[in-house]
């Protein structure tokens, strides 16, 4: 893909899937390496940056939002794309009719970064503003005042600990295991891995999930629904959508599924 001519292709017509390509390109399958990197040239650290680049990162990917000029300089420069001219003006001329599409819908960028809006104070009229009412001290509504703060920060710290818990705790997800090499039969279907989101999140749509798989030629992927994946990066148990495989017909195959490559043999039923 150095030359742009796989970039260019007439598929890639819009600037969320030249840029999906991209990053498929430079091994960002995860967004995890780019986001730690975009971060760094923000000269942001803490998890909850990371956490917002990371999210950021899949919305731009999936086209549900275009990242604000900024950003989007900055992606140019993390993905290196002015190596390549054509590329470049290629790049350049998507951003710029995806940004006039999603303006021309709501008026605003939709980054989702709170750390880049800028807050303007409403300033009221002098007549407007409304005089101060002195009440009498209550040491009751005080101390239930207080005691509801404390619940609404232990539920706060347990939530941002383990959110999807508090999703899916009446019904425990099942938990996949990584398999390098698959073997199915003829119309046999298999969960052979699982898309996960931000750590402890819950995962993506698989609309975005299915813009990562690749095209078999003896089988076909669809939605396993929610399940439980070990992550590395999350250091332990994560939700996660589920792919499954459902062999068409007999081969073998190498297929490079969410960033991880599989080998999947397909044979006929035995008679």
């Amino acid at each position: 893909m150095g030359d742009g001519s796989r970039e260019n292709r007439p598929e890639l017509d819009r600037w969320h899937l030249l840029f999906d390509a991209l990053c498929n390109r430079s091994g960002d399958y995860d967004n995890a390496r780019l986001g730690s990197d975009y971060c760094s040239r923000l000269g942001r650290r803490g998890e909850a940056h990371f956490e917002t680049a990371v999210r950021n990162l899949r919305n731009w990917r999936s086209g549900r939002h275009i990242p604000r000029r900024r950003n989007f300089m900055i992606l140019t420069e993390l993905l290196d794309v002015a190596r390549d001219p054509e590329l470049l003006a290629r790049w350049n001329a998507l951003y710029a009719r995806a940004r006039e599409m999603e303006e021309g819908g709501s008026g605003d960028d939709q980054d989702g970064d709170p750390a880049d809006a800028v807050f303007v104070p409403a300033v009221l009229p002098a007549a407007a503003v409304p005089t101060p009412v002195l009440r009498r001290f209550d040491g009751r509504s005080v101390l239930a005042g207080l005691a509801l703060f404390c619940c609404g920060v232990v539920a706060a710290e347990l939530y941002r600990a383990a959110p999807w818990h508090w999703f899916y705790a009446v019904q425990k997800p099942p938990l996949i295991v990584w398999r390098p090499h698959v073997s199915l039969m003829v119309g046999e279907s298999l969960v052979i891995h699982g898309e996960r989101g931000d750590c402890g999140k819950p995962p993506p749509d698989w609309e975005y999930v299915l813009t990562r798989l690749p095209i078999s030629r003896i089988g076909t992927f669809s939605d396993g629904g929610i399940v439980r994946r070990n992550s590395n990066f999350c250091r332990g148990e994560t939700p996660a959508r589920a792919v499954t495989f459902t062999a068409g017909k007999p081969g073998v195959e190498e297929l490079l599924v969410l960033g991880d490559v599989m080998r999947v043999t397909v044979a006929e039923p035995a008679s």
